[in-house]
């Protein structure tokens, strides 16, 4: 398959001067009536048109460690992916696998969640169900990295908590698994930085309010240095690998605090309107799960 290099254009963060008084913040819950600030985000976005490398045409190999993400090929046998038991009883072993395999030194993974996504006709007003593992969300059109430094620390201690202290001796990863649940992505395709080309001082965390947890995300600012690569007609078997956080702070690349000082390759990612998208395009359809993935302290 040749490859095919687009110009498109991504949403990122716009800084606001608004950023030194307040941190970001998203909601998503239904604010009181009442409440004196009806806000449910003080998020800007700007548009950026640039050039997204197809990585089939990419001659070296890329590496989580080096790059921040990597592609594998992977033949699903979970059969339904709407099916939370399924989901949970099957594919997230099928995941485990593949992590293990692909993740150098994995010891322990831990799936904290997961998430189907759906190129769909947003109805306005709507607010989804975040409990609901299978709702179909919208593709995420935000550079993002999903948790920041922070969010990870609290998200072990909150699930992990007895096992956290041993844990975070080690190294912690987070880990995303992407997928296809269709014969070829034509419409929405997801688009992955290449994490030596991210500057830490261009991630700003914001926070994510939901009903019963409140969590935190880094958006992209964008920078001329930055480089995205995404997989023309990816296909169900075609796997993206990508890491959200690393604890080790001797990998090649970066990622950022409110401004939080970490030092790691990560890969901001979004979704984009493929250019050459038809209108009878099949809906982009995919799975993503969410991992904790722990190299244990060797003594």
């Amino acid at each position: 398959m040749t490859s095919r290099d687009v110009q498109a254009s991504l949403s990122f963060l716009h800084w606001q001067d608004l950023y030194n008084l307040e941190k970001p913040f998203q909601i998503f819950i239904n604010i009181p009536e009442d409440a004196e600030d009806q806000r449910d985000t003080n998020l800007v976005f700007k548009r950026v048109c640039l050039t997204i490398r197809d990585v089939r045409g990419l001659s070296t190999e890329l590496s989580l460690d080096t790059n921040g993400f990597i592609y594998r090929q992977h033949t699903m046998r979970t059969t339904d992916c709407t099916d939370r038991e399924d989901v949970e009883q099957s594919y997230l072993s099928e995941v485990e696998e593949l992590l293990k395999r692909e993740v150098e030194g994995a010891d322990r993974v831990f799936f904290f969640d997961w998430r189907l996504r759906k190129n769909t006709p947003e109805i306005e007003g709507t607010v989804m169900d975040m409990n609901d593992l299978t709702t179909w969300l919208r593709p995420a059109v935000h550079v993002h990295v999903d948790q920041s430094p922070a969010a990870a620390l609290k998200r072990i201690q909150l699930q992990l908590k007895e096992e956290a202290p041993q844990l975070l001796r080690g190294r912690v990863r987070i880990i995303n698994v992407w997928r296809p649940l269709i014969d070829s992505v034509e419409d929405w395709p997801i688009a992955v930085s290449d994490g030596r080309t991210i500057k830490r001082c261009d991630l700003v965390e914001a926070d994510h309010v939901r009903r019963h947890y409140t969590g935190s995300t880094m958006y992209l600012m964008p920078d001329p240095q930055q480089q995205f690569y995404y997989m023309s007609k990816q296909s169900k078997n075609d796997v993206l690998i990508f890491k959200n956080f690393d604890s080790k702070r001797d990998v090649d690349a970066p990622s950022n605090k409110h401004r939080l000082l970490i030092d790691e390759i990560v890969a901001p990612h979004a979704s984009f309107l493929h250019p050459d998208a038809t209108a009878d395009a099949t809906p982009r359809e995919s799975i993503e799960v969410r991992a904790l993935v722990f190299t244990y302290l060797k003594s």
